[in-house]
């Protein structure tokens, strides 16, 4: 199985990659609270005509106390709150400051799966990691174009924006570890919908904020029908397959797949928009591609028949 889940998480993470794209086009018509809000709402009206299907017998909440707890707890601190301060992170800082900081995401699964599930890094997932990580980072400052460098991290300008990204690129590497032990007991449609239904917590409130600056216009309808493909493709569909990977994966493993995601956003951009596609884009691609061979190798060498 666990084959399957390396598929699995890798069109995950080309899913997430793909949805900056579609959330940039989304925002064109609707505040950014909203969009995220929208998109939830949308996921959870999915995963419970998913749970539905075939005498499933739809979404079942039937969890501990400690569980509910739990789920509490990646609702709003690991999924909600990194993708609310993603976007008001933006608001002072450059996009290309966010393309670096979120990569604190994989290095943040592999620390809090150590301290909160004793997981042991081996060194080929420490190299994909390392591999991974400096692939995405030729992506995002390898092309003077990109307008990204690792100085801006530290100018005067930026450091409040700076700080709010670094915090939600620290607070995506909560969500693996904590539902990793869910994953393995319950359904991934039943502890995805109960996660998003606590960051609904957050995420309402936050929208309804921004109710002074709902308006019609001819780029509504457009902006709701990426908003809808968020809450379908990305946020459904990436999710349910993150956390079924999760059922085999731990959470070393999954770090170094998330840097798919700066090279999805790179190729989205290039197919839908016509954005300029930089050797080190490719370069940068390659290096990704290695380290994630070197993670799924081993586990392939141990599957096979001796």
């Amino acid at each position: 199985m666990k084959g399957l889940a390396f598929a699995l998480i890798i069109l995950a993470n080309l899913i997430g990659g793909s949805t900056y794209l579609a959330q940039k086009l989304a925002l064109e018509g609707l505040p950014a609270a909203t969009v995220t809000a929208l998109r939830n709402g949308i996921a959870m009206l999915c995963l419970m005509a998913w749970a539905a299907r075939g005498g499933a017998g739809g979404i079942r909440l039937r969890f501990t106390a400690r569980e509910h707890a739990r789920l509490a707890l990646i609702g709003m601190l690991g999924y909600a709150l990194p993708l609310l301060l993603g976007i008001w992170g933006l608001r002072g800082s450059t996009s290309g400051n966010a393309s670096i900081l979120i990569l604190l995401e994989p290095p943040s699964i592999v620390l809090f799966s150590c301290l909160l599930l004793g997981e042991r890094i081996r060194w080929l997932q420490g190299v994909g990691l390392a591999a991974g990580l400096a692939g995405a980072l030729w992506i995002v400052i390898g092309d003077p174009g990109q307008g990204a460098a690792l100085g801006e991290l530290f100018a005067g300008r930026y450091v409040g924006g700076n700080a709010v990204l670094a915090l939600h690129g620290v607070l995506w590497g909560l969500y693996s570890p904590l539902m990793i032990p869910l994953a393995r007991k319950h359904r991934p449609s039943d502890v995805t919908f109960a996660a998003m239904l606590w960051g609904m917590a957050l995420l309402v409130p936050a929208a309804l904020l921004e109710a002074g600056s709902w308006h019609g216009g001819a780029t509504l309808t457009p902006a709701l029908t990426w908003t809808l493909a968020l809450g379908i493709v990305g946020s459904f569909g990436g999710t349910i397959l993150w956390v079924e990977s999760l059922r085999f994966l731990d959470g070393a493993t999954v770090a170094p797949f998330v840097f798919l995601q700066p090279l999805a956003g790179v190729l989205a951009g290039h197919l839908v928009l016509d954005e300029h596609l930089s050797a080190a884009a490719l370069e940068g691609g390659l290096l990704i591609a290695a380290g994630v061979l070197l993670v799924i190798a081993p586990a392939r060498r141990r599957a096979a028949p001796v």
